[in-house]
């Protein structure tokens, strides 16, 4: 049992924010990374004793020790079988070796008695593999229910988002892996950042989000004039278009500079990682400022212009 102090788990996601959890990591596999807290956690234990106390009830009916009897037998039988047909095998291959030493030459012979064998051990595997596929496949069935049951007792996240899990006693556990992206043309596997490369992605698109939020103030003047504009000389329907162009344009932009501002030493501005991670966040940080700079100067361009504009049609009769 663990108490809510120590049930606050954080992850680092590959985009640089960090997820607070309310709970703690429990278990993750390739695709997904499980988190409960006190309450789930307390939920899932009586869950479990008492499924654990059903299943010890049900096996003790006569109905359930029918079901394995037959079970049993069936496996049984089929064992049985696989038996009898090896021992036949054996058993032609047995007999008929003098009469093949006899009838063949040595070449031949050997070609036929190594055939013979292939296939006996061949029956023989398939026993085997039967026999072990049988028991994995009740373990396999067994954790599989028990997954399922666990899932309806955690909360559960994308792993392919998630660098890694930040433990409340200040570990860092990386669950991040590679994907291969595809093959070159002499072969060698194209794959994303490795875990360094990643770490200084992440470091760009947390500064990133630093950049400045002058452009507010920008699209507040290009939706303002455009407003204006539009709105006297041709129709307030068209007025943003002009803000729509210039997000287009800085959608289409290669390259944002990180501030001086952050001082930053050669290692990260020569890193071809860390400069992307960047030159997303700065670049989804330069359209969203202004397109709220450019929406708020619409609103008040469009406002004005059409209360001035009858106005401004009066004085000029």
């Amino acid at each position: 049992m663990f108490n809510d102090s120590q049930a606050q788990d954080k992850l680092l996601m590959n985009n640089g924010k960090i997820k607070h959890l309310k709970g703690e990591v429990v278990a993750y596999d390739y695709n997904d990374i499980f988190y409960q807290n006190k309450e789930q956690r307390s939920k899932m234990l009586l869950d479990s004793a008492k499924r654990a106390t059903e299943q010890v009830e049900a096996r003790s009916t006569e109905k359930w020790q029918r079901a394995q009897e037959k079970e049993a037998t069936k496996l049984s039988k089929k064992e049985e079988k696989q038996k009898a047909k090896l021992d036949a095998l054996r058993k032609d291959f047995e007999a008929d070796v003098k009469y093949k030493l006899e009838t063949l030459s040595p070449a031949d012979f050997e070609k036929w008695k190594n055939k013979e064998l292939i296939a006996i051990k061949k029956i023989e595997l398939q026993r085997e593999l039967a026999s072990k596929l049988n028991e994995q496949s009740a373990e396999l069935d067994a954790e599989k229910l028990e997954a399922f049951h666990r899932r309806r007792f955690t909360k559960s996240i994308s792993r392919n988002q998630v660098f890694s899990i930040l433990r409340t006693d200040a570990t860092e556990e990386i669950v991040y892996n590679a994907d291969t992206l595809g093959y070159f043309a002499d072969g060698e596997a194209e794959v994303e950042y490795g875990v360094e490369e990643m770490r200084m992605y992440i470091k760009g698109r947390q500064d990133g989000r630093k950049h400045s939020f002058h452009d507010v103030y920008i699209g507040a003047g290009v939706g303002l004039a455009s407003a204006l504009i539009l709105t006297y000389t041709w129709d307030a329907f068209y007025a943003p278009i002009p803000p729509a162009i210039c997000i287009a344009v800085m959608a289409g932009l290669r390259k944002i500079k990180p501030s001086s501002k952050l001082e930053l030493t050669q290692n990260f501005l020569t890193s071809d990682a860390y400069m992307d991670g960047y030159h997303r966040s700065a670049k989804g940080r330069k359209i969203f400022a202004f397109a709220m700079g450019a929406t708020g100067g619409l609103a008040v361009g469009i406002t004005v212009g059409m209360l001035t504009n009858p106005i401004l049609q009066k004085s000029t009769q």
